[in-house]
């Protein structure tokens, strides 16, 4: 048998080593010239332990959980109706709360760079909200178990959408219960045009919010007019139901902005919608620059909501300001401040509110509350509103009120419960303890119970127990506990001094009476 001979000629071995060369320069430069670090090595994150059952929950051990729970909302799962348990505490800052906080999983925090799992969270835009959409909402029931979400960090920067929900979940319509998170949250100055909620728990709710609490710092400092902001401990806007919950968190923001809800709304699909039962907020929530939205402890504004047996202990300031509520337009029932409510050192624009309870209290009710904070006002203060619209009864102040020193406005009126009682409102069954002090300004209204009132308003079987004092170079002092008002007394008087300019109206019931 004959054997085929292959002969490999000097031109091939040449072809073949230019090759090889080749091969060896190219990878060369990709290694110079290519950054690896945008390069996914995709590791899949794993699915949760558990079936998601109340006997059997999806467990969520890890931070890479939240990740993949965001990832999973995100993409259009809701999880009605199914279980999550958090089994322990989880410090974005700690490598221990990862199971492999160096591995890679993409871009998680959009900021065009892939870096280490614990990196993306922690810098650039960081965590991802669960459920960051109206189209994508968490509609599950997640248990805390009284563990801490530690270090969540949230940069709102997105430029491309017009709609943003930030929080540890976004737009919740499912239960969350018996979770801390700690955390700071900021908004990037520069956007416009866009719609931004921010709760440390959740953006917006639907659904239940329960024993939660919330510490850290929120930032949304923010002057385009263009945009609206809603901003808060546990939750932007709610609709559904907060019980039990408490925040610590300081707020600064140049729109609506409280300690536990910015806005509270009633839907008639949502059963027990607007409900907000036994919270309490701890932390300084301060308004950025003057402007004309509510700043509170407790509700920024409150549209037909039920707020009850809850309290601040927080400092408040802004110009229009309350310890419970900014404006309420539903109940406020057994409530109770403590902290500081002051309308910031500003030129004042003849609008400003500031009560212990409520700045302005419109068609609603205040029932069995209680206000022991200082209440600082430019043109309408009150231990209990700084203006009535609608119904106050059996409530007590025992704070002093004063005017916000070297401002000087058009109208003041200070009252130890109410600094205006306008026409058809009632102030009812209620005392004031808390001293009324006034520096000389244009016109000042003082009272013991209220600044001013009008025709056709109702105040009946109030007691005032507080010093007075005001200046001006025109005094006009008001004794009057029957012809205005109906079974009210003193057990206090006051004190009235002249100076160079000015008109005050001073009396032991109300300052002042004016047809309206």
């Amino acid at each position: 048998m004959k054997r085929k001979r292959i002969s490999i000629s000097v031109f091939q071995i040449f072809i073949t080593i230019l090759i090889i060369i080749a091969i060896v320069i190219i990878v060369m430069f990709i290694k110079k010239n290519v950054n690896f670090s945008n390069i996914v090595i995709s590791k899949e994150l794993e699915d949760f332990t558990g079936s998601g059952t109340i006997d059997d929950p999806y467990k969520v051990e890890k931070i890479e959980d939240l990740i993949k729970l965001s990832e999973n909302v995100k993409s259009g799962k809701t999880y009605n109706n199914q279980y999550f348990e958090l089994t322990n505490k989880l410090d974005f800052q700690e490598d221990s709360s990862y199971n492999s906080p160096n591995s890679k999983y993409g871009d998680i925090n959009d900021d065009g760079k892939v870096e280490s799992i614990k990196t993306e969270l922690t810098t650039g835009n960081g965590f991802p909200t669960i459920g960051n959409s109206e189209e994508h909402p968490f509609e599950g029931i997640f248990k805390g178990n009284d563990k801490t979400i530690k270090n969540l960090s949230i940069n709102v920067s997105n430029e491309d959408d017009e709609y943003i929900l930030a929080g540890l979940f976004g737009n919740n319509k499912g239960k969350i219960y018996n979770i801390k998170v700690i955390g700071n949250i900021t908004v990037n100055d520069n956007l416009e045009n866009k719609k931004i909620y921010i709760g440390m728990i959740t953006a917006k709710n639907e659904g239940l919010v329960q024993a939660c609490g919330a510490e850290g710092e929120i930032n949304a400092i923010h002057n385009a007019t263009n945009n609206i902001i809603e901003v808060a401990g546990i939750t932007a806007e709610n609709a559904g139901k907060v019980v039990d919950s408490v925040s610590n968190v300081a707020v600064t923001a140049s729109q609506l902005k409280a300690g536990i809800v910015a806005k509270n709304t009633v839907s008639e699909a949502i059963e027990d919608s607007g409900e907000i039962i036994n919270c309490t907020n701890g932390g300084s929530i301060k308004e950025a620059t003057g402007s004309d939205y509510y700043t509170a402890g407790v509700v920024a504004e409150n549209q037909q909501g039920n707020i009850t047996s809850c309290n601040n202990n927080g400092t408040v300031d802004g110009r229009k300001v309350g310890g419970i509520a900014g404006l309420s337009t539903g109940y406020i029932v057994a409530c109770q401040n403590t902290g500081s409510i002051s309308n910031i050192k500003e030129d004042s624009n003849d609008n400003e509110v500031a009560g212990g309870i409520v700045g302005i209290l419109d068609t609603a009710i205040i029932e069995n509350c209680k206000n022991t904070g200082n209440v600082y006002g430019t043109t309408s203060a009150g231990g209990i509103a700084g203006e009535n619209k609608g119904t106050i009864s059996q409530s007590k102040n025992e704070g002093n009120i004063s005017k916000v020193a070297g401002v000087i406005g058009k109208t003041v009126n200070l009252g130890g419960l109410v600094g205006k009682n306008s026409p058809t409102a009632k102030l009812i069954n209620s005392k004031n303890y808390g001293g009324v002090n006034s520096e000389t300004d244009t016109v000042v209204n003082l009272g013991g119970i209220s600044g001013i009132i009008y025709n056709n308003s109702i105040v009946e079987l109030c007691e005032n127990n507080g010093g007075l004092n005001g200046s001006a170079k025109v005094i006009t002092p008001n004794e009057d506990i029957s012809i205005h008002c109906n079974s009210c007394t003193s057990n206090n008087g006051g004190n009235a001094e002249t100076a160079d300019f000015g008109e005050l109206n001073i009396g032991i019931i109300y300052g002042k009476f004016e047809e309206k």
